[in-house]
């Protein structure tokens, strides 16, 4: 059986971590919500699981059929952004149900109290001359 390289063992946990720290930043700073942090974060771990638990990479290749390990890492590649994909269709689609609901609930604000145009002089009582 053909294991890990050590020189790809610890690229591969020096970038994985590096990801885990880059998402755990970018949700300090508020730039990515909670969220979808948690799915960042399962990337990256499963990278690690991938490097420490290699023989099982090669265990689901024999059992999918695959010649190579890297089509196994495609095929699972493929899938993740699949997932993700779908995920994001759904927020999209949610959202697009809550501006139409919102856009529509202001329309019927605005035609109950239509919005006052600042520019225009107020009417006076006084009549002109």
């Amino acid at each position: 059986m053909i294991g890990i390289q050590p020189r790809q063992f610890i690229t591969s946990i020096i970038l994985s971590v590096s990801l885990m720290i880059f998402i755990i930043r970018l949700v300090q700073k508020g730039r990515l919500d909670i969220a979808y942090c948690w799915v960042w974060l399962g990337i990256a771990a499963s990278t690690i699981l991938v490097v420490v638990r290699y023989d099982w990479l090669v265990r689901l290749s024999h059992l999918i059929g695959a010649l190579t390990i890297t089509t196994t890492l495609f095929l699972l590649a493929f899938c993740v952004l699949l997932l993700m994909t779908l995920q994001f269709s759904l927020v999209i689609s949610q959202h697009r149900r809550q501006i139409k609901k919102l856009s529509q609930e202001i329309a019927l604000l605005r035609g109950k109290h239509p919005p006052t145009d600042a520019t225009q002089p107020e009417p006076t009582d006084a009549s002109p001359p």
